[in-house]
């Protein structure tokens, strides 16, 4: 197996400026919305950290797990991503995966999750700050 990328998530360089979930909406929805975007950023009201919660790709994933028809599976890349042939939309990946990354997406009516743009995050790209990088993890490290 090849070395695979995660996307790092440092949220005290984060500006709020919510570029990352657009482009994520716009790349994979082809419309912009916050509500079909995989990466989410809640902004702290107070000015302390925004909280950003990404697919972190589990080697063990429970979304997978909890999936009834094995819908979500992990590709070459390492990937965990939805086959929405298969998929039922019964959301029970959506309440198995204990980072929140996992989410229904109310206008597509799908589940929807990090699949990282296929090996060219987007979010990363349109992130002015560097709160979203790309961490490449040798194929020992998995």
């Amino acid at each position: 197996m090849s070395d695979q990328i995660r996307i790092k998530v440092q949220p005290d360089v984060c500006s709020g400026c919510l570029s990352c979930m657009t482009t994520c909406s716009m790349t994979n929805e082809s419309y912009a919305s916050l509500t079909g975007s995989r990466v989410q950023v809640e902004l702290s009201p107070f000015g302390g950290k925004h909280k950003i919660t990404i697919c972190k790709q589990c080697k063990k994933p429970f979304c997978a797990e909890a999936c009834p028809v094995d819908a979500i599976s992990r590709h070459s890349d390492g990937t965990m991503r939805v086959d929405y042939e298969l998929c039922i939309e019964c959301q029970a990946c959506i309440d198995a995966c204990p980072f929140g990354a996992m989410r229904w997406n109310p206008i597509s009516e799908k589940v929807i999750k990090c699949e990282q743009c296929h090996g060219t995050p987007q979010c990363v790209e349109a992130c002015p700050t560097g709160a979203l990088t790309i961490q490449v993890v040798p194929a020992k490290q998995k």
